[in-house]
C-alpha cells in the first residue's frame, strides 16, 4: 500500500470505527468495497481483518462488561460454526448467492419496522432462530465481510437497549475476527505490511470509536431504531445489487 491510497484507508477506519461503537457494526459491509478504490480485492480483503480487530479492541474496552453475557453464550457457538463453514468454502462458494439471501432477509426484515410495525418477530426471540442467525452472520462475515444484518435482525426483534445492543455486538463481532484469522493468515491474505499499517492507524480507529459513542448517547431510543432499520435497508439493498 502506497501513500496514495491512504485518504481512502483512513475514511474507511474511520467508518470501522464510528460503526462499532455507535451502531452495532451496521456501516461495516461498505468498507469492503470503499477499500476496493485504493487497494487491488485480495490485498482490500486482507487488510479489513485488521482494521476490524483494531476497532474491536477499542469497542470492547469502551463498553467493558455492559454486554449481555448470557445471550452471548447462546450466540458464540453458532457464529463460530459459521466462521468455520465459511473458511471451508473460501473461493467454493459463489459469493453472490449468499450476498443476494442475507440482503433479501435484511431487506425484509427492515421493511417489516418500517412499513408494518404490528407484525410479529416473535420467532426471532428463539433459541433455534439465534443459533441460526448467529451462525448466518459468521458465514457471511467469514466469505463477504457482512455479518452485521443477521445479528442486527435478532438483537433489534429482542428489544436490547442501544447501549447493550451495541456492546454485545462489538464482543459477538470481536470473536468471530479473533477467529477468521486463522484462515486468513493460511490464506496468504495477511502479511506484515499490512498489519503495520493498521497500527499506525490506531489514532484514527480510537477516533472513530470517540465519535460513535458521542453519536450514540445523544440519540433517543425511537430513534436509534428508526436509524438501525434504514442502514439494514439500505444494506440489504446493497448486497441485493451487489
Amino acid at each position: 500500500m502506497d501513500l496514495s491510497s491512504l485518504p481512502v484507508v483512513v475514511l474507511v477506519v474511520l467508518l470501522t470505527g464510528i460503526s462499532k461503537s455507535g451502531f452495532a457494526g451496521a456501516l461495516g459491509v461498505f468498507s469492503v468495497p470503499l477499500l476496493m478504490l485504493a487497494l487491488p480485492p485480495k490485498q482490500a480483503i486482507g487488510f479489513m481483518l485488521p482494521l476490524l480487530l483494531l476497532a474491536d479492541f477499542f469497542a470492547v474496552k469502551s463498553h467493558w462488561r455492559q454486554w449481555d453475557w448470557g445471550l452471548l453464550k447462546t450466540l458464540l457457538p453458532g457464529a463460530l460454526l459459521g466462521v468455520s463453514l465459511g473458511s471451508l468454502l473460501l473461493g467454493l462458494l459463489p459469493t453472490e448467492i449468499l450476498s443476494k439471501a442475507v440482503g433479501l432477509l435484511a431487506l425484509l426484515f427492515a421493511l417489516r419496522y418500517l412499513l408494518w410495525r404490528s407484525a410479529d418477530g416473535a420467532w426471532l426471540s428463539t433459541k433455534a432462530a439465534a443459533w441460526g442467525m448467529s451462525a448466518m452472520s459468521g458465514l457471511s462475515s467469514t466469505l463477504i465481510h457482512a455479518g452485521g444484518p443477521p445479528l442486527m435482525m435478532l438483537l433489534i426483534a429482542r428489544q436490547l437497549a442501544p447501549a447493550l445492543m451495541v456492546a454485545t455486538s462489538t464482543v459477538f463481532f470481536a470473536s468471530l475476527n479473533l477467529a477468521k484469522l486463522v484462515p486468513f493468515v493460511g490464506l496468504g491474505l495477511l502479511d506484515s505490511n499490512l498489519l503495520l499499517w493498521a497500527a499506525a492507524l490506531s489514532p484514527v480507529a480510537w477516533l472513530g470509536n470517540r465519535w460513535g459513542i458521542y453519536l450514540r448517547e445523544r440519540l433517543p431510543v425511537k430513534t436509534f431504531l428508526l436509524i438501525m432499520h434504514s442502514l439494514l435497508l439500505v444494506l440489504g439493498l446493497k448486497l441485493m445489487i451487489s
